[in-house]
């Protein structure tokens, strides 16, 4: 399996510490920097028992393409594949692992491997479950878990993994590799996705209405609420509030240290709304914002939250 550029030389610093050593790797890092790639190289790399120079899985022998459709030594578990609306990991998932690692491997001293994505949605229960597994791991069995704010993890399955950071791109790696890709044009929106080309890339059917929503946050004070398009918030909510959310900090930003990170190209519009805002309407705002944002995937009324978070906006700017 190919890594992105940017995260071959953790592969091999991965490798050398061998990891492998320990029954619970917890991998750190954002989605957009190729975060769950670089958990399941490492996942398939613990199966393959023909591994390449590089110490991944080969591609070729029966394991990896087993793995291709479904090994009986390996089980990956996504909150995506969850029912209801909230996409929570739930307790039963975790109980089921634990049967799955209960069972025989396919191949005498074989190891058996469960990959758990976005392991902060996991319930409370589902989580303290998971947590019995980490703590009694049966022998050649391995945990590989993966998160992008270790803060909302239980502190107790923190203390059983080995924490691996994943690498984030340069500036240049970012840009190099949307040229390969052939999304060079989109290199300009590199400071909005934080330097994430994986993320500019996912995001780019957006692009037109990204431009349509940050012309209407330009007017500041003149904001109509009658100018928020339905489309705003069905199926791009969570977008649209970490869009507003990166507007108000870059004002914030402009108007401590007459800095720029994400809207470089909007400086002028920048400038005039830092100095036409209050600082402490400002920053009650990023809190509000900041509240939305850790709710924006759960099931709430998007209409009035939005129209809410944009009234406190206008009333920023004098």
């Amino acid at each position: 399996m190919n890594l992105y550029p940017w995260q071959e030389k953790a592969w091999a610093e991965l490798k050398q510490a061998n990891v492998k050593q320990h029954h619970a790797s917890l991998f750190i890092g954002p989605l957009g920097s190729g975060l769950e790639k670089l958990a399941n190289t490492f996942a398939t790399s613990l199966i393959c028992r023909n591994l390449t120079d590089t110490k991944k899985a080969c591609g070729k022998c029966q394991d990896c393409q087993w793995i291709l459709t479904e090994h009986p030594n390996l089980k990956v578990v996504n909150n995506e594949a969850e029912e209801g609306t909230s996409k929570n990991i739930s307790i039963e998932s975790i109980r089921n692992l634990k049967k799955f690692f209960e069972l025989s491997s396919h191949i005498i001293g074989g190891n058996k491997v469960i990959l758990i994505n976005n392991t902060e949605s996991l319930t409370l229960n589902a989580a303290n479950a998971l947590l019995k597994i980490l703590e009694e791991p049966p022998e050649n069995s391995y945990l590989i878990l993966t998160a992008d704010n270790i803060s909302s993890l239980l502190p107790t399955i923190v203390s059983r993994c080995v924490i691996v950071p994943a690498p984030r791109p340069s500036r240049e790696e970012a840009e190099s590799f949307l040229k390969v890709e052939g999304f060079e044009n989109l290199s300009s929106q590199l400071p909005l996705f934080n330097n994430l080309p994986l993320d500019v890339i996912a995001q780019r059917g957006n692009s037109d209405l990204f431009t349509i929503i940050i012309n209407e946050f330009k007017k500041g004070k003149d904001f109509e609420l009658m100018a928020i398009e339905p489309k705003w918030l069905t199926g791009h909510f969570t977008e649209t509030i970490c869009l507003l959310q990166k507007w108000l900090y870059e004002i914030f930003l402009f108007k401590m240290t007459t800095k720029f990170h994400f809207f470089e190209s909007n400086k002028e519009n920048i400038k005039k709304l830092s100095d036409a805002a209050d600082i402490t309407k400002l920053l009650n705002m990023l809190k509000s914002i900041n509240k939305i944002k850790l709710i924006s995937n759960k099931p709430i009324n998007k209409d009035i939250s939005f129209d809410n978070l944009m009234v406190e906006y206008r009333n920023v700017f004098k």
